[in-house]
């Protein structure tokens, strides 16, 4: 179940509601569960080149299918033996360098999609067949006992379906001053800390609404990260950063920063959408491990898809398959992990998958968030992503 905060506040406020659905009073007596382990999952919309992030530079056929857009040598960050970052991804080079940055290469997935809105439900969803009514990351927080109040947030306006759960306590935020308790509800607030003490079902009732209101509060008084990262990726960060601190007790929190459907002129703008997630995701980490929390916090960063090796006629990419991921953390086992795909190989011009999504999926399930990973693994065998 997904909603707003609006819903959200009046579905724990209305006393029918909450015994209608025993789940919430279940959620109160875990409500006070600290240092939960938290995913931060970044969607990149729009398709980032991945050819062009994560760049083969020993492989002479990336310059020969891309003789204008192609990363001079001398500007790569060569970090690795064959692969090097864009010279925009100072940030990459210092989270690498930090050994707070784990590559998985040629992600994705059988028979891709090459359109934004399938394939962005696939990878949501982490089913890459039918139609999906969970997303991978939803189904994570089914497999959790525990039950919270709120379990996830959305930086969004829209529902996303990767955090399409069965349970509820996933919500949509685009302010916490949003999360203020209305007027109308102040009466059922005030009822349920009068029954608080209560026993019985009554008190039980009344102290999952207290509950849930309180966590509502809690959002309601936060205020964004003072300090960097800045920009738009920073400026959601800081929000992700403020509701970390506060300890909220989320499972997952999601956003998404675009731009990344670069059919045309893709050099320059590529390159500051770059330097903006490397530099963003470098000075959040920094604030992670300074705050002592980084150890229960893994940021997950993807596109729905990555370009065509070879380059169009505009000086850009068009839509792709495979490209790489990055897992962020303190518990990210660092470095390269899956092969790059060849460039001598391609299935119709793009580049076949190596790793599939799934593998990382499984990952996150198993080893960070330490549920059973096969509802989201797909029977695949999990990477060693996490230490």
């Amino acid at each position: 179940m997904t909603m707003d905060r609006r819903s959200f506040l009046t579905h724990v406020a209305a006393s029918g509601a909450v015994i209608a659905t025993p789940r919430l009073v279940r959620a109160a007596s875990d409500s006070r569960v600290t240092g939960a382990p938290t995913v931060v999952l970044i969607h990149l919309f729009g398709g980032n080149d991945g050819l062009n992030t994560v760049i083969p530079y020993q492989d002479p056929q990336y310059r020969r299918l891309r003789p204008t857009i192609a990363v001079p040598d001398n500007q790569i960050r060569k970090v690795h033996g064959e692969l090097g970052f864009h010279p925009s991804l100072a940030g990459f080079q210092s989270l690498w360098e930090r050994e707070r940055l784990a590559v998985v290469n040629g992600v994705g997935y059988p028979q891709p999609s090459y359109s934004h809105f399938r394939s962005t439900e696939i990878w949501h969803s982490g089913l890459p067949d039918g139609l999906p009514k969970s997303g991978w990351l939803g189904r994570v927080i089914d497999a959790n006992p525990k039950q919270r109040p709120i379990r996830a947030i959305a930086l969004a306006r829209e529902r996303p379906l990767a955090l399409q759960s069965s349970r509820p306590g996933v919500v949509t935020l685009t302010s916490f001053e949003q999360f203020r308790i209305p007027a109308e509800l102040e009466a059922a607030a005030k009822l349920y800390e009068k029954q608080n003490g209560a026993k019985g079902a009554l008190g039980q009732v009344a102290r999952a609404g207290a509950g849930a209101l309180k966590a509502a509060k809690k959002i309601a008084a936060l205020k964004t990260h003072r300090g960097p990262p800045y920009g738009a990726l920073g400026n959601r960060l800081r929000q992700v950063l403020a509701l970390l601190k506060a300890d909220v007790d989320l499972e997952a929190i999601q956003l998404g920063y675009g731009g990344f459907d670069t059919h045309a002129n893709q050099a320059g703008s590529h390159a500051n959408l770059l330097a903006q997630v490397g530099s963003s995701l470098s000075t959040y980490q920094r604030v992670l491990d300074d705050l002592g929390i980084a150890d229960r916090v893994l940021t997950i960063v993807f596109s729905e898809f990555g370009r065509r090796p070879g380059e169009n006629r505009s000086g850009g990419t068009d839509h792709g398959s495979a490209g790489p991921m990055f897992v962020v953390g303190k518990r990210v086992r660092p470095g390269m992990h899956g092969a790059q795909p060849s460039l001598d190989d391609l299935d119709r011009g793009n580049l076949k998958y190596t790793t599939d999504f799934r593998a990382v999926y499984g990952a996150v399930a198993g080893n960070f968030m330490k549920v059973d990973p096969k509802s989201v693994s797909g029977g695949i065998k999990p990477l060693e992503l996490i230490g």
